[in-house]
């Protein structure tokens, strides 16, 4: 029997209040997915034998979650001692909150300190997208992610602003900027959100900007309904030469001529693998930013500081699992790229080459022919020069140039990046866990401050539909 008060709820009490309901599913909120209300309605007929409204069951669920995991009034109200021990527990964390003119919560960002030194060692592309936070106060994640050289997520900031928008997105990206350096090795891919273009152009003027190639073939095959037009736009989007791509974007013109128009028209030129090879690699999607999204799924209705408890946490969680994995691997590059550099040396193999000045040479082989120049890391069918790592072409060359022990000069024109050395030299920082809220020691300012919930308008308060 659960008591609460006077109140109680048994088979011959089935009109126990919402609290006596919350206090009762109280240990059904483990951490981890939230069981569902009917779920809950199921369990109290099967138990107690009796029959609970609907509305009542939600409402006792509501509850339980305020009292396992707080209320978001109070998540934003010690939203700023929060900040101040996730920088004391881990010296070098980024944070960032920005209140409004009455106090109440605007923006937050985090970045911790071992997802920044980690990005130094990685490919400089981060993929940008915003997910809805479910809570009565609304809000919306955004992540910036990056990928390492094993094709792993790799987090580099996460924020909660009000909205997608031109102000909110440059506030993310300024926080950003602090730690991510414009230069033109910088890629940042995103959907065809127009306020993430409009910021990155303001605020990284130098780095690229790429369209997300899954958003635009959807919108391809949303708007022209043709299954031939998505299948060129797709080998055009992954050809690595101009003569390829163009080749298959012709075809879209002759197929459907609007559908070239309105790929012209967004740029698709910009962002393709044959025309922008410099420093997209083989990443041209968000995928990996909407994978971290999926990961959250159930959290995205925590308050707030729950929520970047469970960012962390899971982070942390990942870190120590890769750092584990490779520590002792007998591989000079990761894995993923031994396996590409085992699989290249055996179809080099099968070439013809030919030299024609030096470190230059002419390979051939199943009706193609490839120019390779060692010294500017460069073959025509692009794959190296896209890649970072040696091509079958490439190769060939090389058993040319160095004789039968070549072997050990592949590594030297390969991109360093993918030296196992400076994997693990990412993931070498440990994300510290931060102490329970009643331990906390935080400045009197801090404690005094008062940081009220966002402003939402009262008629969308209430259940969710």
């Amino acid at each position: 029997m659960h008591t609460c008060g006077s109140e109680h709820l048994t088979s011959h009490n089935p009109h126990a209040t919402t609290k006596v309901i919350g206090a009762y599913f109280k240990d059904r909120y483990p951490e981890g997915r939230d069981p569902s209300t009917k779920d809950l309605k199921n369990s109290i007929c099967i138990e107690f034998g009796c029959k609970v409204s609907y509305w009542k069951v939600w409402m006792g669920s509501e509850i339980a979650k305020f009292l396992v995991r707080g209320t978001h009034e109070h998540g934003y109200g010690v939203i700023d001692a929060y900040s101040h021990m996730l920088r004391t527990s881990n010296p070098g964390n980024k944070t960032a909150l920005k209140i409004d003119e009455n106090g109440r919560f605007k923006y937050f960002f985090v970045a911790y300190g071992a997802w920044i030194l980690g990005f130094a060692q990685m490919r400089k592309i981060i993929a940008v997208d915003g997910t809805i936070l479910r809570s009565k106060y609304g809000g919306v994640l955004l992540s910036a992610i990056a990928q390492d050289t094993e094709n792993h997520i790799f987090s580099v900031a996460f924020g909660v602003v009000d909205s997608e928008c031109d102000v909110s997105y440059r506030y993310f990206f300024e926080q950003l900027r602090s730690f991510v350096l414009d230069t033109p090795e910088l890629c940042i891919i995103s959907d065809r959100h127009q306020s993430i273009r409009k910021m990155v152009s303001i605020v990284f003027p130098s780095a690229h900007y790429g369209c997300c190639m899954r958003h635009l073939g959807e919108n391809i095959r949303n708007n022209f309904h043709n299954a031939s037009v998505v299948y060129h736009f797709y080998k055009a989007a992954k050809a690595y030469n101009i003569d390829v791509f163009s080749d298959h974007f012709n075809r879209i013109r002759d197929l459907v001529p609007q559908a070239a128009t309105h790929l012209e028209r967004v740029g698709f030129h910009r962002w393709s693998r044959a025309f922008f090879p410099e420093n997209k690699y083989n990443i041209m999607t968000t995928n990996i930013a909407e994978s971290v999204n999926s990961m959250f799924l159930d959290e995205r209705e925590y308050l707030i500081t729950a929520l970047f408890d469970a960012i962390k946490k899971r982070f942390a969680e990942k870190f120590h699992e890769r750092r584990m994995k490779f520590i002792n691997a007998p591989t000079i590059f990761v894995p993923s790229i031994e396996k590409d550099i085992a699989k290249n040396i055996n179809l080099g193999n099968k070439l013809l080459v030919h030299q024609t000045a030096n470190c230059k040479y002419i390979v051939t082989g199943q009706d193609e022919v490839a120019t390779v120049d060692l010294l500017a890391k460069s073959c025509t069918c692009k794959v190296f020069d896209i890649d970072k790592v040696p091509c079958p072409h490439a190769m060939a060359a090389f058993r040319c140039q160095y004789g039968d022990k070549y072997g050990r000069h592949i590594y030297e024109y390969s991109f360093s990046y993918y030296n196992l050395e400076v994997y693990l030299i990412a993931y070498v920082e440990e994300i510290k866990p931060m102490p329970s809220e009643e331990t906390w020691e935080v400045p009197i300012e801090i404690l005094e401050r008062k940081i009220s919930s966002p402003f939402v308008e009262p008629n969308k308060i209430g259940r969710r539909s």
